[in-house]
């Protein structure tokens, strides 16, 4: 049988490249379009974080907070802590976002002598801002914090406000200060005597700091 036309064959093989090279042209459309969707999806994700967690940064304060500004910096003075009204609102925000009747969650503390001393007793915020206000004090106190930049003994306080400043005396004793590990130690033998499933929150510091203005 002769041998088809060698032109016919050249055409036909050009023919198959050109259409491997569109094939080709294509799937690397698709595949960019996906990479800009996920790159345009990710990036506002990544910048924020790094916003979040860059030295100076940090979340914002509800507009219930920020209401209580006044009396949080009256509270502060009183109990002489006025350089640290940021700290405060920091756990402010933590506790409630500045919301209900005990924004600063100080029915169990050591302060309230007014209202039952059980989750949600207090239901007047001008007394558990001063409760709790009063509370970090002694907590900052105890801490031998020197200023509000004094991260180290911030994070001590911060932490001893959330399970009782006897926290404080054991992490220093134990370990000359806080740290995330003995948070967790601490909680889980607090949780072993109680006879409780939890004790606390051994993430507090952390809680509260995303809210704070240093870090």
């Amino acid at each position: 049988m002769a041998n088809r036309n060698p032109k016919s064959k050249s055409k036909t093989r050009r023919r198959n490249r050109k259409r491997q090279q569109i094939k080709r042209r294509n799937a690397f459309r698709v595949v960019k379009f996906f990479v800009l969707v996920a790159l345009i999806v990710a990036l506002p994700i990544i910048a924020f974080n790094v916003m979040v967690h860059s030295n100076g940064h940090h979340l914002p304060l509800s507009s219930e907070v920020k209401s209580y500004e006044d009396t949080i910096r009256e509270c502060a003075d009183r109990y002489g802590i006025g350089r640290y009204d940021e700290l405060i609102e920091a756990v402010m925000m933590q506790e409630s976002h500045g919301k209900g009747g005990d924004p600063m969650q100080s029915s169990e503390g050591n302060y309230n002598k007014k209202y039952p001393k059980s989750p949600g007793g207090i239901t007047d915020p001008y007394y558990s801002i001063d409760c709790g206000v009063h509370q970090l004090a002694e907590d900052i106190d105890a801490a031998g914090c020197h200023g509000p930049r004094d991260m180290k003994r911030i994070k001590l306080a911060i932490q001893g406000y959330n399970f009782g400043n006897g926290y404080i005396t054991w992490a220093v004793k134990n370990y000359g200060g806080y740290s995330e590990e003995n948070a967790a130690e601490f909680s889980s033998e607090m949780a072993a005597g109680n006879g409780s499933n939890g004790y606390g929150d051994p993430k507090y510091v952390e809680h509260v700091i995303r809210y704070y203005k240093y870090k």
